[in-house]
């Protein structure tokens, strides 16, 4: 049996996951700040538009007239994909602060994937992002909550949405967790870690693929170089 694929649009890492990612799963994005989490997200996202795939991206931490100047800098013109109703970036404060809290004022998981599903809809977008994965937690929020939230999050918008997805999560700094919540990566079907490593006198940005369900893969760490109009590009294993 065939499964279908959708391109990553990271130069060199779709050999190294099948031929992309399988198409209406959902996939996490991890790595400590500065990694290139969000470029290599808007980098998914372009591709699609390349391709005629519309896509959304959900923008929790940043302004979207920040990730426009972002990929800007990049050399990617996102705004003629505005423009013309392909590509819509959702300030999550705008699009998502009243379908937060219900009556008993926990998160309420269905009404968030409802208005995403709106979106979703109304587009026509197969291709989503949520950069980070938690929308709407605030400090206040109890942990097991806030874990419970996420699990069913992502169940929710694998079945709601229908859209191939990735969702980023920051990983502290100095540690060895593969997400900021700890729930995050056994629900998801494949993991991707950004890193910054120490290689003889000099730091190097790796991407290492350390889960991809129905996919063969190896465990090589790969580094990769941001490159002006290509974005991310994988080099040499390390």
């Amino acid at each position: 049996m065939n499964t279908e694929r959708v391109s990553s649009g990271i130069e060199g890492l779709d050999p190294l996951i099948g031929g992309g990612f399988v198409k209406g799963r959902s996939y996490l994005i991890s790595g400590e700040p500065g990694t290139g989490k969000t470029l290599l997200s808007l980098q998914y996202i372009l591709d699609g538009l390349k391709k005629g795939e519309k896509g959304i991206y959900v923008s929790i931490d940043e302004k979207p007239s920040h990730i426009i100047e972002d990929a800007t800098a990049m050399g990617w013109d996102l705004k003629k994909y505005l423009d013309n109703g392909s590509f819509q970036i959702l300030d999550v404060s705008g699009h998502f602060s009243e379908a937060r809290l219900g009556k008993s004022g926990k998160i309420e998981v269905t009404k968030i994937t409802e208005e995403l599903n709106k979106h979703v809809k109304k587009t026509g977008a197969k291709r989503l992002v949520i950069d980070p994965i938690a929308p709407l937690i605030s400090k206040s929020d109890i942990f097991s909550e806030v874990q419970e939230y996420i699990r069913v999050l992502i169940f929710m918008v694998e079945e709601v949405t229908g859209c191939t997805t990735l969702f980023t999560s920051h990983v502290p700094v100095g540690t060895n967790k593969l997400s900021q919540y700890g729930i995050e990566e056994f629900i998801v079907s494949g993991i991707i870690l950004l890193s910054i490593v120490k290689q003889a006198n000099k730091y190097l940005r790796t991407l290492f693929v350390r889960k991809m369900r129905s996919t063969k893969t190896d465990l090589a760490e790969y580094s990769f170089e941001m490159i002006k109009e290509r974005g991310l590009v994988l080099r040499h294993p390390l």
